[in-house]
């Protein structure tokens, strides 16, 4: 090759490897967070959604609020990003932008005693300032504005079908906001207002005009909410026969998917679009049809390996992930506790037995009463079942004592500083209860409490062991 050939090939090359690693450069950024939160050296996570209809989410950054209660993130992100900060277990959620920075402030209420986990004050954020272009202000403002303009016109929108009305709202938004900064709260405005078309009962118009051969939006919260309202019972509210469905799950996945294909011409036309919605009526399907759910399990693998796109194999192997996540036979989420002689105690030192596993984080009347029951229990069972009661890290001492004084038997654990372990169980209310297999497997979570049918619920998972 003449000299002069290879160097253009050779400058050719250079000019596109540069290019690229630019574009890599320039597609993840600073994002940058100054915080403050009334918990001093609390534990803080920034957790970003993968996308917007599993709502699975990824911890891209982890830090603690100092002694007064201030705290930095600083990470790459590579689009506009739904998020949530974490303040130990409480959540509040944030909109973030690639190259910007935010001063926050997070109030976390304190709760009255004996509540309810559903009853709960709510954690709130507050921007001081920012330099996202307006895009956190613009996208809360426009929600604000659709929800006081539904429900000043709800009769208007839902009996008289006024759909005339929507300028008017174009109108209020223009002239509170101005011009839209970014594609983020345009798409946001858009899927609102075609919610407020599909509650007309337009459905054919928002299928045809928002989602036919329109680009998959997984990140945009407005774009899933109306995807989960029109897609969620696609399959078996339209035009399929459910005996002929449910037969089509035991062919192959790709006659499965000529069949609702050959009945649907929506379906046909829009191929990753159609992909997303039976990966998603599959799951509803798997908690509805649990005679065919190792099919439908075995469908959405196919599917996963077989993906279109990379977004839709992201979506349904987080669906996949949800489905396993403390399901019956799944592995229990592992810990390494002290007990009260400030030993560690792991879950794995019970692999042989069947487990009770106990949460608690205040003695009260109903604590009292149930850890009587259960130690009625525990002489029933004998030692075919391991009782393990975990405690948080300020209710330890008085459990400890509680024990001692009631002679109760078996195991007490400290949570400490493990909080994270409350998240893996999924711990929303105590006392809460989980039954674990042998092997340290999901028997049942949550399990109900002793007054509430725990014994039956051991016992039939007690059989399923012996067998």
């Amino acid at each position: 090759m003449p000299l002069n050939e290879f160097m253009k090939k050779y400058r050719s090359s250079l000019v596109l490897m540069l290019l690229f690693l630019m574009g890599n450069v320039a597609l993840s950024q600073d994002v940058k967070i100054k915080g403050k939160v009334n918990e001093p050296e609390a534990l803080i996570r920034l957790m970003t959604y993968n996308d917007m209809l599993t709502c699975e989410q990824t911890t891209v950054f982890e830090t603690s609020s100092d002694e007064n209660g201030s705290f930095s993130i600083e990470t790459k992100i590579d689009d506009i990003v739904m998020a949530q900060i974490a303040v130990n277990l409480e959540r509040v959620d944030i909109l973030l932008k690639p190259d910007a920075d935010y001063e926050i402030e997070i109030h976390i209420p304190e709760q009255e005693k004996d509540i309810s986990y559903f009853e709960r004050q709510s954690p709130t954020l507050k921007i001081i300032k920012s330099n996202d272009d307006e895009l956190y202000y613009q996208y809360n403002m426009s929600n604000v504005i659709i929800d006081d303009f539904v429900l000043d016109n709800f009769n208007r929108l839902y009996r008289n079908r006024q759909l005339s009305l929507l300028d008017t709202l174009d109108v209020k938004i223009e002239n509170i906001l101005g011009d839209m900064n970014t594609d983020f709260v345009k798409d946001n405005i858009l899927y609102r207002k075609a919610a407020i078309i599909m509650m007309t009962g337009n459905a054919n118009k928002v299928l045809s005009q928002y989602f036919n051969k329109q680009p998959v939006l997984y990140s945009q919260p407005a774009y899933m909410n109306l995807f989960q309202e029109i897609f969620t019972n696609y399959l078996t509210s339209r035009q399929f026969d459910p005996s002929e469905l449910r037969a089509m799950l035991y062919d192959t996945y790709d006659n499965f998917l000529k069949f609702i294909k050959g009945k649907d011409a929506f379906l046909s036309d829009n191929h990753d679009l159609a992909e997303l919605i039976v990966a998603w009526n599959l799951k509803r399907m798997y908690y509805e049809m649990p005679d065919d759910r190792n099919r439908i399990y075995a469908y959405l693998n196919y599917i996963y390996e077989n993906a279109g796109c990379s977004d839709n194999k992201e979506v349904i192997g987080d669906i996949i992930r949800q489905i396993n996540r403390l399901s019956f036979n799944s592995d229990a989420p592992d810990f390494v506790l002290k007990d009260g002689n400030d030993k560690d105690v792991r879950l794995s030192d019970f692999k042989d037995k069947m487990i009770l596993l106990q949460f608690v984080n205040q003695r009260s009347s109903m604590t009292d009463y149930q850890f009587e029951m259960l130690k009625d229990l525990s002489q029933q069972w004998h030692d075919t079942i391991q009782i393990i009661t975990i405690a948080t890290k300020e209710s330890f001492v008085d459990f400890r004592s509680m024990f001692d004084e009631k002679n109760y038997r078996w195991t007490l654990l400290d949570l400490g500083d493990d909080i994270l372990l409350l998240e893996n169980y999924q711990i929303m209310t105590y006392p809460d209860y989980v039954i674990l297999g042998k092997d340290n497997k999901i028997g049942m979570a949550p399990a109900p409490a002793p007054d509430q049918y725990l014994d039956f619920h051991v016992r039939r998972i007690y059989n399923y062991y012996k067998k």
